[in-house]
């Protein structure tokens, strides 16, 4: 699977606060996608971030961890950039503001990546759950992720489903460079006690935090087992600038998810319309996303990526095509809810809808499966 485009919470995130407030401010001054193409459909490439080490927390779902790189890291890194060269705020420094966490929604400019959404980790066990339904052995499924941020359930599918080939998809392309490209790397190339590269200390241990340390990394990679005689020989543990690119493209070639992971950036209108420029239509067995029916003017957008990505249903008793969506019952304060998405989704008649997991309780959440009429 390759993309061909032409150019190049609060830190405790499954508790999800303030999200009515904030987008609705947000939209205050813009209630509709009307007269804005977007952010651009644009190639996000796997690259390790140009930082001595990051931050990275532990997701434990259904007796199993993923590792999500730090809000606080990743602010730290902005105000570092900041310093440095002073130029224009992105949309991930916008998100950010001058508070200690970040706003959840800037409508048009950011669409809350750098958080991990409680829905998300609703879909992580719901993959887990039903990994046999969805993932058949040696089929080679192929999953888009759309609005992913910190990109967890696809992590799932690329750490956990061989032979899975995954593409995660986000609005703002800092945000993918910022979380999304070093949480699939902490989790494959980078991840602790996970490769040649990895940092044992933490290989089977429960902990909650760990520290990459990126720089260590690159010189293990080029000096293997002298690493501290030739830092030791050197005084200072710095690599010289091609030393540095040698030992990034080396733990790249490691990538466990080698050849089988993408990161694309953009509004979901433009990468449909970029998609369907390709030639590249009906491409997904699997779409995931979560969190992402709180606004009712996106679902035209939302639904026609769906309908240009999810592949046809194929010959009898193959894996049936699905699109899975996690979200909130009811978004309070804003316009979306699950019965105004099944509702708009019904009203398309492109795919039959049903509920396939509920919460329960006054906050609920729930899981939606779609599927070709």
């Amino acid at each position: 699977m390759s993309f061909r485009f032409n150019f190049g919470l609060d830190e405790d995130a499954e508790r999800v606060t303030g999200a009515a407030g904030a987008a609705a401010e947000a939209g205050s001054d813009s209630d509709s996608d009307s007269g804005s193409a977007g952010a651009p459909c644009e190639a996000v490439p796997l690259a390790v971030p140009r930082v001595s080490s990051i931050v990275v927390d532990a997701i434990y779902y259904r007796g199993r961890r993923l590792w999500k790189r730090q809000l606080d890291d990743v602010r730290f890194q902005l105000a570092q950039q900041d310093a440095m060269d002073g130029g224009q705020e992105s949309a991930a420094q916008r998100a950010m503001g001058a508070g200690g966490s970040a706003v959840d929604v800037v409508k048009g400019v950011y669409e809350g990546g750098l958080k991990t959404w409680e829905c998300s980790i609703d879909l992580l066990g719901y993959l887990v759950d039903h990994g046999d339904e969805l993932f058949a052995p040696g089929a080679g499924v192929r999953v888009l992720e759309a609005g992913c941020g910190t990109a967890l359930p696809s992590l799932h599918v690329l750490t956990s489903v061989p032979g899975a080939a995954v593409c995660m998809q986000d609005y703002n392309r800092d945000v993918m460079e910022l979380i999304t490209v070093p949480n699939v790397l902490a989790n494959t190339a980078l991840a602790p006690g996970g490769s040649a590269t990895g940092d044992a200390m933490h290989a089977g241990d429960d902990t909650e935090t760990c520290e990459i340390d990126i720089d260590y990394r690159r010189t293990q990679v080029l000096f293997g087992a002298d690493v501290d005689g030739a830092i030791g020989q050197r005084d200072l543990p710095e690599l010289t600038a091609d030393e540095a690119q040698e030992a990034d493209a080396r733990i790249l070639r490691e990538l466990h998810a080698g050849g089988r992971c993408e990161c694309i950036a953009g509004d979901w209108a433009n990468v449909e319309a970029e998609l369907r420029r390709q030639g590249r239509t009906h491409a997904f067995d699997l779409v995931l996303t979560s969190e992402t029916i709180y606004d009712t003017s996106s679902y035209p957008r939302l639904h026609g990526l769906l309908e240009c990505a999810l592949a046809r249903p194929g010959a009898p008793g193959a894996r049936r095509p699905m699109a899975l969506v996690a979200a909130k019952s009811v978004y309070f304060g804003l316009t979306g809810s699950v019965l105004s998405f099944e509702q708009y989704v019904r009203s398309r008649g492109a795919f039959d809808i049903e509920r396939v997991w509920a919460s329960g309780g006054s906050m609920g959440r729930e899981i939606l499966r779609m599927t070709w009429r």
